[in-house]
């Protein structure tokens, strides 16, 4: 095992600051090859596994949803995987939780104009807030996740950096975290790629090692998240207003503003001479704001909320920051304004600034902290 990729993860998993051996660790097991893989690797380094799996969506859920997790058949993958390795799986039930601070936001924040994020509140208030909860009921040290990110300790200081892979890399998903939550938190694939992680699965004998990925955001079950959100019964508002140039023209008509977001291009409905796109919604007047690619470049943006790993900088923060979890990091300039909101101001303009979205700091691979989009332009 010394030579074999099993035994590399698990010696880079024995060398976790404030891990000690034995320990019990509480797995957030979705069902999928990531989070198995994490929990198998856990048992066979001799830690106490508890496995649990979140139910966090009504039970009538459909089974083999295609492309997305914690499905009824994920939690029994989940459950083979911890009986073939012989520790504990319990299935816990978020379903009230997930509901009042992932799925009404999310319904919220489109009804709102914006173009929500859910997986990071996912993980903020249940993977890394109800599960370390029932960590510590459970007197389990740790709560292990899938992810692929990487947690280090210099000097009593707890910092959240970049995964190895940087086509894996989730670290703008947790940009949360902070000096209460990372001590207690494992990243066990941290150091892998993919095809490692799956070699890994086939290692240590998981029988879903070639398990394809989920996609999807879990509870849309629709292939449209406009139609998911008729379907929740709010008011969205008069349904039907105008489309409208950014120079003020009335081009058509849209069927719910909700139903259109930042960057957008097809959909529209609106016959033009050039290529139109979504720049804005604004429920207020129930519009969709339109334009010409161009248009959909921006220098500044205001965000709100903001979360810092280390604490608040002082004062104005160079760093590079990511509007979306794929965009290249931007060389930007952090500037803290009064009840946690800020200024952010690129050093080259960004394409298609979304409301509601995260943006997220790093320096180099580090992630120092991140906040959510109100909206773009100078304050």
């Amino acid at each position: 095992m010394p030579g074999s990729l099993t035994g590399r993860a698990l010696a880079a998993l024995h060398r976790h600051p404030g891990l000690s051996p034995g320990a019990r660790v509480l797995a957030a097991m979705s069902g999928g090859v990531d989070s198995s893989v994490m929990a198998a690797l856990l048992q066979t380094g001799g830690f106490e596994v508890v496995g649990v799996s979140m139910q966090l969506f009504d039970k009538g859920t459909p089974q083999n949803a295609e492309g997305r997790c914690c499905t009824l058949d994920d939690f029994q993958d989940a459950r083979r995987v911890a009986h073939h390795c012989g520790f504990p799986h319990f299935v816990m039930d978020f379903e009230d939780r997930f509901r009042s601070t992932v799925v009404e936001p999310f319904v919220r924040s489109y009804l709102n104009g914006e173009t929500p994020s859910p997986c990071i509140l996912c993980n903020q208030y249940l993977k890394f807030s109800s599960l370390l909860d029932r960590a510590e009921s459970l007197q389990a040290s740790h709560v292990a996740t899938g992810h692929y990110a990487t947690v280090s300790e210099v000097q009593g200081r707890w910092h959240l950096h970049r995964a190895s892979d940087p086509d894996k890399d989730q670290s703008y998903f947790l940009f949360h975290h902070t000096q209460a939550t990372l001590p207690r938190t494992l990243f066990p694939l941290a150091g892998l790629t993919k095809p490692e992680v799956r070699t890994l699965g086939a290692e240590l004998g998981l029988h879903l090692a070639d398990k394809p990925e989920s996609q999807e955001i879990c509870f849309v079950t629709q292939d449209r998240y406009d139609a998911f959100i008729d379907a929740q019964g709010g008011d969205p508002g008069p349904g039907q207003g105008p489309i409208r140039h950014r120079d003020g023209r009335l081009l058509g008509q849209h069927q719910g503003f909700w139903r259109h977001t930042v960057g957008q291009r097809r959909g529209l409905g609106v016959a033009y001479a050039e290529p139109l796109y979504v720049l804005s919604t604004d429920p207020v007047t129930n519009t969709v704001w339109v334009g010409a690619e161009g248009d959909l470049y921006a220098r500044d943006l205001l965000a709100r909320a903001a979360t810092w790993v280390l604490g608040p900088p002082p004062g104005p923060q160079a760093c590079q920051a990511r509007i979306r979890s794929r965009a290249v990091p931007a060389e930007a300039l952090v500037i803290p304004l009064p009840e946690g909101r800020l200024q952010v101001s690129f050093a080259e303009p960004q394409r298609a600034i979304a409301p509601g979205q995260a943006v997220v700091f790093y320096q180099d691979d580090e992630v120092l902290g991140g906040a959510w989009i109100d909206r773009w332009g100078p304050a």
